[in-house]
């Protein structure tokens, strides 16, 4: 496998659909064999014992569910990225509802009726991609959408789906609702953006240079520095990387420490981080794995021969270079993690750790 075909699968959501009629069973099918070479990784599940599938090859039969529903469903809400029920509304609602969480967590839920003539995204239409979903498979298999989210429906600026398709963390999801409903209700947004933001806006919202001298509110800013404005959204890029050095047997709360003293110092809003790097003699180090683990940010580890080569002034370290075999461990790694990005904060050393920051070039777009 290519490594461009290790990122492609890397990226695959699972999508799980469940059946419950032999008519049922026939179109959950046919979306299984359409998803071929999308983004999709489709399962397939039978819920009834007189759908029979002795006539279809092995590879194309699906899993049948001899007990509770609900049960399997539950697994599939912390699992799956997508759920697609063949069948009726209300069965999904009722399955499904002892285990919605909330905007941010919950996968895509779809039902689509055995006949294939409508297809409804009824949980996580923008964050979760339901609404996405639903279209693709309505286009699929020639079903009707029913798009019911009123931004959708009025054709206005919807701020979780923008943040989902430029891969922007929402700082408050109740204030991003507050920001629909504002929106909804005919009220102008400001919106301001550490980037050059188009002439051209999405109606309802207009450009601002600052909070601390725009009143108005609610509103809207986009960019990894931190924002204290009350009343003002953060959409946050997972755009900085942070090299870590450490001594060995460094526990989580120290690591955490450091980290949070780099951010402050640079301004930078701990949501922004999207990767923790090293050197390759860190691979094991438990504070860090396990910060890593609790922070649901991946852990990348460079040999010191590949830190030497990364090209740029750094905070040389003589005892550092003895040890590791290379002058500066958290600054070269930050760096080298950002993907030719560029250092916006320097060595901090808090208890032993010491921490940099790099940010690699980020943009947004407006559907």
């Amino acid at each position: 496998m290519t490594e461009q075909q290790k990122k492609i699968e890397s990226k695959k959501k699972r999508l799980v659909i469940v059946s419950f009629t032999e008519a049922g069973t026939r179109l959950a099918r046919q979306i299984e064999t359409l998803a071929k070479n999308t983004a999709y990784e489709v399962s397939r599940y039978v819920k009834s014992r007189y759908v029979m599938e002795e006539e279809v090859p092995e590879t194309m039969r699906a899993t049948a569910i001899f007990g509770k529903l609900k049960e399997q469903v539950q697994v599939w809400m912390r699992q799956m990225d997508g759920i697609v029920f063949v069948g009726a509304v209300g069965i999904a609602v009722r399955s499904i509802a002892p285990f919605i969480e909330n905007k941010a967590k919950d996968p895509a839920v779809i039902v689509l009726d055995e006949e294939g003539m409508f297809c409804i995204p009824i949980l996580a239409g923008h964050l979760g991609g339901a609404n996405a979903l639903a279209l693709w498979i309505a286009d699929a298999v020639g079903a009707v959408p029913v798009i019911t989210t009123a931004t959708d429906r009025k054709k206005r600026f919807a701020v979780d789906l923008f943040a989902k398709e430029n891969d922007l963390e929402i700082s408050d999801l109740k204030l991003a609702k507050e920001i629909s409903a504002a929106l909804l209700a005919g009220k102008k947004i400001p919106i301001c953006c550490e980037k050059e933001l188009p002439e051209i806006l999405p109606e309802g919202l207009y450009c601002c240079e600052d909070f601390a001298e725009e009143p108005a509110r609610p509103g809207i800013y986009i960019g990894i520095k931190r924002c204290g404005e009350k009343g003002v959204l953060s959409l946050i890029p997972k755009a900085v990387t942070v090299g870590i050095g450490c001594r060995r047997g460094t526990d989580k709360e120290k690591i955490n420490r450091c980290v949070y003293e780099a951010c402050k110092e640079a301004d930078i809003d701990k949501k922004a981080i999207s990767r923790v790097a090293s050197i390759d003699l860190k691979a094991r180090e438990q504070g860090i794995l396990e910060w890593c683990r609790e922070s649901g940010i991946p852990f990348a580890v460079y040999p010191a021969e590949v830190l030497n080569d990364v090209e740029g002034s750094f905070t040389s370290s003589a005892f550092v270079k003895e040890t590791t075999g290379v002058d500066n461990v958290c600054e070269r790694s930050a760096l080298l993690a950002s993907d030719g990005g560029k250092l916006i904060q320097r060595k901090t050393a808090v208890d032993g750790v010491t921490a940099a920051l790099a940010v690699r070039e980020w943009r947004i777009h407006f559907a």
